[in-house]
């Protein structure tokens, strides 16, 4: 049998689950969780996940295994892997830039694909396969917990771009009355909204849950709230991309009773036909779809390929220089094959026993043809690891002065 290997990103964990690639089913009894410490330096992190996908590989048989899909959280790259998140977040703050793909193509060999796909959206794919939305063309599913998720599924994939969905097919940065979505649709407002009606700070969501179910009735108006809000800022984007579904998931949906009758009940007319469902395959959801992710590409479009004619490999000068160093600037034109020469670089560092920390200097882009100063900043060397590399074109603009540079063409 052949299985798709999906990995489930959190914020304290990764899970990593087999799908059967004929059936999308889950493979039971191979799930496989591993601690995640998002704060740490990248060959840390990198390594957590690398020895996972292994271990998972060693489990069924790495041939079993058609790639790896990730479902991460954002901003990230995901048609590149490569990450996007600023120290700002609080969360991989040393990794900005740090390319993944080219990390972890290793574990299973650079034949196999690894892709990457936003995590709400995979959460979707795996509801839109094997749970609420599975049967509906056209459905919208959001996740209401820490923050609020939202992916718009047409025909099994996530729809990011044209007139029909928001900017990047998300909500939670679409304004709202005097903030955006995530400020509305997530914990922080219901414990927000208590300590605003009662002046009285409480620990989180679930025990502003709880006291609802308990009958009280600060709880149950806050619920209520809750419910005909989410139905006035979603209507018109269920509208706008002809939903006959709306699937809700997340910590906040363990309250369905609370929140969803106050929904239904404050739903736009125009929406009388639309289905109100909730999530089915819980946490499965987002390690399913991750691993659905790699239906979504060909494989082609995301390997590494070969050197095209013309161009040469990494030199033995170059491989020495750079194996002796700490930190590397490799620069070089744009329409550079950047894929299969660094490819080749890795596996010749790691045959003199080097494993680079790959960093790709287009994370800082600024969208208008530069850099953004402060981005080229958050790009970090790792001090733990035994080499950084900072590739791409304009990669001598990062600022590491003592970087040894290589220029490519």
């Amino acid at each position: 049998m052949a299985y798709y290997l999906g990995v489930d990103v959190g914020g304290s964990h990764i899970t990593l689950d087999l799908v059967d690639a004929q059936t999308f089913a889950v493979k039971e009894d191979a799930e496989l969780r591993k601690p995640l410490n998002t704060h740490i330096e990248p060959k840390a992190v990198l390594s957590v996940f690398d020895e996972a996908i292994r271990e998972m590989a060693a489990k069924i048989g790495a041939d079993a295994i058609k790639g790896v899909g990730l479902a991460f959280p954002g901003p990230f790259n995901y048609a590149e892997g490569i990450c996007r998140i600023t120290p700002a977040q609080n969360k991989y703050e040393q990794l900005f830039g740090v390319n993944f793909r080219e990390y972890l193509c290793h574990a299973l060999g650079p034949d196999k694909p690894v892709v990457f796909n936003n995590d709400a959206a995979s959460f979707a794919m795996g509801e839109y396969f094997k749970g609420g939305a599975k049967g509906y063309a056209r459905a919208v599913v959001v996740t209401l917990g820490t923050g609020f998720g939202a992916s718009f599924i047409k025909a099994g994939r996530p729809q990011t771009t044209g007139d029909e969905v928001p900017k990047d097919g998300e909500l939670w940065h679409i304004p709202y009355r005097e903030g955006i979505a995530d400020d509305y649709f997530s914990t922080r407002w219901l414990v927000a909204e208590w300590k605003r009606r009662t002046g009285q700070d409480i620990a989180g969501g679930k025990e502003i849950e709880d006291a609802a179910k308990q009958g009280d009735q600060t709880a149950i108006d806050i619920y209520r709230t809750f419910g005909s809000n989410l139905a006035e800022f979603v209507a018109p984007w269920l509208i706008r991309f002809g939903a006959e579904a709306f699937v809700i998931g997340g910590n906040i949906a363990l309250g369905w009773d609370l929140f969803v009758p106050a929904f239904k009940a404050a739903l736009d007319p125009k929406l009388a036909g639309l289905a109100v469902k909730p999530c089915e395959m819980g946490e499965q959801a987002s390690v399913c779809g991750a691993a659905l992710s790699l239906t979504l590409v060909e494989p082609a479009d995301v390997l590494p390929g070969a050197l095209p004619a013309g161009i040469l490999p990494p030199t033995a000068d170059q491989i020495g220089q750079i194996a002796g160093a700490k930190a590397v600037l490799i620069d070089g034109p744009a329409d550079f094959p950047w894929k299969p020469w660094i490819l080749a670089l890795d596996q010749a560092l790691q045959t003199a026993g080097k494993r680079a920390v790959c960093f790709n200097v287009s994370a800082a882009d600024d969208g208008q043809g530069g850099f953004d100063v402060e981005n080229l900043a958050n790009i970090r060397a790792d001090a733990t690891a035994d080499l950084n590399i900072v590739f791409g074109a304009g990669a001598f603009q990062t600022p590491w002065a003592d970087a040894v540079r290589i220029s490519v063409k």
